[in-house]
């Protein structure tokens, strides 16, 4: 018996129902004309995504521990592939029917594509942007900055443009989350560079395959739809935006003269630096975005990936809030941060206990001890309070929603958060993201937006 034409690799981390409509729509789209396998490999999932892949015969899986990031997984995946096609497919897509059979079918005809994508779509029908392409250093400060609004980097940011472009043939650039490559134009111990766990390692396959005269085209007759996934939502701006930043410094600092690194870190400091002055709420801490100017992508997520629910821990709010947890009559779907009153603490180190609830109580250093009937005093205070919370929620990477108040008001834009619901609500909303990447009922924050998708589901 023959092998097969096309290996599947695909990596879940919790995302459970995406991945199982992904593989249905790929068993629908299959023909006996084109033999398949799927690799899958589960970044260490507690949704049931890996007991998922596992019931079914035709995926042969990978259970790795812990989450060790997209771009490790892919190549676990890819090692034990044995097509001579190989398709890099996340969860977040779904083809449509005949469009595996069409993309193989092109790189057969056309001897001088190294690899192949569909027309992607939103799950609303509307064209998808697609970026896997060779960007330009505007484009990249227009990647990382909120000066993708501007017309001359948004030009820069869009080339190329499918839905004002013709498609009625192939075009050089391919679409994140779903690409068909020759496996001669790979390497044979890896497809994507692990230094980019999360993003940015897509843009680096991207200029790899274009330094070595490889072309990537785009099939407008194989069709796809991508949402956004499900893993993607649970890192939580903060953690998304780290790791973005981390990984466009990182492709720099390997493709770029050293001044232009040095540009791109002045931009995002002045971004943030006056984005603190207008008193806008920004996605990371000064002392987070300075690791991600290094390159410092933080920690991968792992482990618990519930929401976070923070609140004011003084107020009546949070008592009536709390007694329905320990009760019962809450669900533990979530993480509850109760802040307390700040406080003159040892060290001016954040206190934290956890009661075995789902529960953390966190009680807040203050700054300064003097002068604390003074209003400067109160503020700088406050500010500093709100940072040691947000610099303990960074290395605990969820969904923050900040339960609003008058005693928690000052953690207001302050903290990184997500979503801001009042403290009276009796259950937090849903969570969807639109397919442009905002939450409801707030305002995108620098980062939340998502101009490059991603290849983490």
């Amino acid at each position: 018996m023959s092998g097969p034409t096309v290996s599947v690799l695909l990596v879940t981390w919790n995302s459970r129902d995406e991945t199982r409509r992904c593989l249905d729509a790929l068993w629908a789209a299959r023909t006996d004309a084109v033999p398949i396998e799927v690799v899958a490999v589960d970044n260490a999932s507690t949704d049931g995504s890996a007991e998922l892949l596992a019931g079914d015969p035709r995926v042969r899986l990978i259970r790795n521990e812990r989450n060790v990031g997209h771009a490790a997984a892919v190549n676990q995946a890819y090692r034990q592939a044995g097509g001579e096609l190989i398709l890099l497919l996340t969860s977040a897509v779904r083809l449509h029917p005949g469009a595996l059979d069409t993309m193989v079918g092109f790189l057969r005809d056309r001897a001088d594509a190294a690899g192949v994508s569909p027309r992607c779509l939103h799950p609303d029908a509307t064209q998808r942007q697609h970026h896997l392409w060779v960007p330009s250093f505007p484009a990249v400060l227009a990647l990382g900055t909120p000066r993708r609004r501007l017309p001359g980097f948004r030009s820069a940011l869009d080339r190329p443009r499918p839905e004002a472009d013709d498609l009625s043939g192939a075009r050089p650039f391919g679409t994140p989350g779903c690409l068909l490559l020759r496996r001669q134009v790979l390497e044979p111990d890896g497809i994507l560079d692990e230094r980019f766990p999360l993003y940015g390692n897509d843009l680096m396959l991207a200029r790899s395959l274009w330094d070595a005269g490889h072309r990537l085209r785009l099939v407008p007759e194989a069709v796809a739809t991508r949402g956004r996934g499900a893993s993607d939502r649970l890192l939580g701006t903060a953690t998304r935006t780290r790791h973005r930043i981390g990984g466009l410094v990182r492709y720099l600092r390997s493709t770029e003269p050293r001044h232009r690194l040095a540009v791109f870190r002045l931009v995002l400091l002045a971004d943030h630096l006056g984005s603190g002055l207008a008193r806008r709420p920004t996605a990371l801490g000064l002392r987070e975005l300075g690791a991600a100017l290094r390159g410092d992508v933080g920690v991968l997520p792992d482990g618990d990936t519930r929401a976070w629910s923070v609140l004011s821990g003084d107020g009546q709010c949070a008592a009536e809030h709390y007694f329905r947890i320990v009760t019962g009559q809450r669900t533990h779907d979530q993480r509850t941060l109760l802040v307390h009153r700040p406080r003159r603490l040892r060290g001016r180190r954040l206190r934290v206990q956890f009661d075995g609830a789902s529960v953390w109580h966190a009680t807040p250093p203050v700054l300064l001890s003097f002068g604390r009937s003074l209003a400067p005093v109160r503020r700088i205070n406050r500010w500093y309070a709100a940072a040691t919370v947000r610099r303990w929620l960074h290395d605990r990477p969820g969904v923050r929603i900040l339960r609003l108040d008058d005693t928690s008001r000052y953690l207001l834009g302050r903290i990184g958060e997500d979503e801001v619901v009042p403290a009276t609500a009796t259950r937090l909303p849903a969570l969807p993201a639109d397919r442009r990447g905002r939450l409801p009922g707030h305002a995108p924050l620098p980062g939340a937006e998502d101009p490059l998708p991603s290849a983490l589901t």
